[in-house]
């Protein structure tokens, strides 16, 4: 009896371990998440990945499930009472997921939304530090 024990019990690891690693059509993989926006007019709060409150603003960090497939991504304006949904269809795969430690949500001022995967800490996109800036200079005109 003792015998069996010591043999399925590194089975039953193995399996333990391969459905947190994402194996099925509705993989959930824990992550940091974060988001970026590059509005200057406001600060973007309550960001949301399909139901689950990300990081914020490149400094805030959560732990976060992220599911493969569509998404829904939803925020609001910190100063007012507008609520912003993503756009775009933002659809995420295993080959995007899998291995990887940050996922960042970049939140354009067009209502679109990019997604980014690294194994080091994110940074933010070449696309919307353009926005960012033509928004400041537009300001000042």
């Amino acid at each position: 009896m003792n015998i069996r024990k010591v043999l399925f019990l590194p089975l039953g690891f193995m399996l333990s371990a391969v459905g947190c690693a994402g194996i099925g059509p509705n993989a959930t993989y824990y992550m940091g998440t974060t988001s970026f926006h590059y509005d200057p007019t406001y600060s973007p709060y309550m960001v949301k990945l399909s139901g689950s409150e990300i990081g914020g603003g490149g400094g805030g960090m959560n732990t976060s499930p992220v599911k493969v497939g569509p998404q829904v991504i939803t925020w609001g304006e910190s100063n007012s009472k507008r609520t912003h949904q993503a756009k775009n269809q933002v659809i995420l795969t295993k080959e995007q997921l899998r291995g990887m430690k940050y996922l960042a949500l970049h939140l354009y001022p067009d209502d679109t939304v990019e997604v980014t995967t690294s194994n080091s800490w994110p940074n933010p996109t070449a696309k919307g530090l353009k926005w960012r800036e033509k928004i400041r200079n537009s300001g000042r005109k």
